[in-house]
């Protein structure tokens, strides 16, 4: 008798939990696709079907693991991912046009070894839908404070930072020292071309460079506009940029990091 109850108290435990994951599933119906069988099906199995205890908790577990275990994740809510664009060479993406492995940190929680790649020239983050590479989901961008991709880090600069500032979307966190920060914005500009009576989209890329100092960002993407920050190291930061040319031509991205650091360290 004890037996029974408990089993019937897991049941309906475990019938009241899928509901409630039904009803916010459900919510989002526009932004995703909806298995209403799957779901149907495993209500109707909580409720008829009689397992032992330990047996009905371990099966019911893996069961929707294995059929709603993805679709029903916070991460799955955005809308279907299009690129419309009809591609020569380039494309619009950060390194890799395919889907990596990376991590992301969504809506409060963190979602490790996903396929993702991140559209610069739409500042977007894309997720792979059902691990295909053709299918993918945009993120929601207020929902995603950082992600790490090709051994990157991108925080959304919006959501860390509240302060009025005129930059907005993802920057990759080059460098945090002591004094002054480093952010890097990879972005893309776009142009139609025609080759052949067809119609192609080139992109062509660029960095934009940040830095984080006294609770401002400023841009500093030449020498220019650092030597106006720090008027003091002005002699210092001079000979820096005579002293290394060739890296500055060969390798600007890492150029700019290591002269960050390089002024941090003498302020």
């Amino acid at each position: 008798m004890r037996k029974d109850i408990a089993q019937s108290r897991i049941k309906t435990i475990l019938f009241i939990t899928v509901s409630f994951k039904f009803k916010l599933y459900c919510k989002n119906l526009p932004l995703k696709i909806t298995n209403y069988s799957t779901v149907i099906f495993i209500l109707l199995f909580l409720s008829i079907n009689s397992f032992s205890q330990t047996n009905e908790k371990k099966e019911v577990s893996n069961y929707l693991d294995k059929t709603i275990g993805e679709e029903i994740l916070n991460i799955n809510n955005g809308k279907i991912h299009i690129d419309p664009y009809n591609l020569k060479n380039d494309h619009n993406y950060y390194l890799n046009k395919n889907f990596v492995k990376g991590s992301v940190f969504y809506d409060n929680q963190l979602y490790e070894n996903i396929l993702i790649k991140y559209d610069i020239y739409k500042d977007q983050l894309v997720k792979s839908f059902k691990n295909n590479n053709t299918f993918g989901i945009t993120l929601i961008n207020e929902k995603t404070d950082y992600f790490l991709i090709e051994n990157k880090r991108f925080v959304n600069i919006d959501n860390k930072y509240k302060y009025p500032k005129v930059i907005t979307g993802f920057f990759e966190e080059k460098y945090l020292g002591k004094n002054i920060s480093l952010y890097i914005k990879p972005f893309k500009t776009a142009k139609e071309i025609i080759i052949e009576n067809n119609l192609y989209t080139e992109f062509k890329e660029y960095n934009n460079y940040q830095l984080l100092y006294n609770s401002k960002f400023t841009s500093v993407n030449t020498q220019k506009e650092i030597l106006t920050i720090f008027p003091q190291l002005k002699k210092e930061i001079k000979d820096y940029y005579k002293k290394n040319k060739i890296p500055e031509e060969a390798s600007p991205y890492q150029f700019k990091a290591d002269l960050i650091k390089f002024i941090d360290n003498n302020l």
